[in-house]
């Protein structure tokens, strides 16, 4: 297991003791991954990642004040499930060159988990 799968893990389960109420529950399944390098506080500023509050049906690369890569600033279009769906099955693959540092959701019910969490996020 490589450093960096420790470190994501650690602040992962980190962030997810710092989540209140019904996001805990979210927390302990595959959105906790996201945590690790996303705020999801309404008006929390940015971490790594774009804060991740209202993401949801709003423009692609759009969170005001985070530098978004080239290539996911060029996608256009509004995130919906099927948007999400690519972006979280292969970040590279839906944006090459994209920063964000995650392999992917190969699992259907995975993506589609994370992808209800961000909906309810507002």
């Amino acid at each position: 297991m490589s450093i960096n799968v420790i470190v994501r893990v650690s602040l992962g389960l980190f962030a997810t003791s710092l989540v209140p109420g019904a996001f805990a529950q979210s927390a302990s399944g595959n959105f906790a991954q996201c945590l690790a390098c996303h705020s999801i506080e309404k008006g929390a500023p940015h971490a790594v990642g774009p804060n991740l509050n209202g993401v949801f049906g709003k423009p692609i690369a759009g969170a005001s004040g985070y530098v978004f890569s080239k290539s996911l600033r060029a996608r256009g279009g509004s995130w919906t499930e099927e948007s999400l769906h690519q972006w979280l099955e292969s970040p590279q693959s839906y944006a090459p060159g994209t920063k964000m540092a995650f392999a992917g959701l190969k699992d259907p019910a995975a993506r589609q988990e994370v992808i209800d969490v961000l909906k309810s996020l507002h």
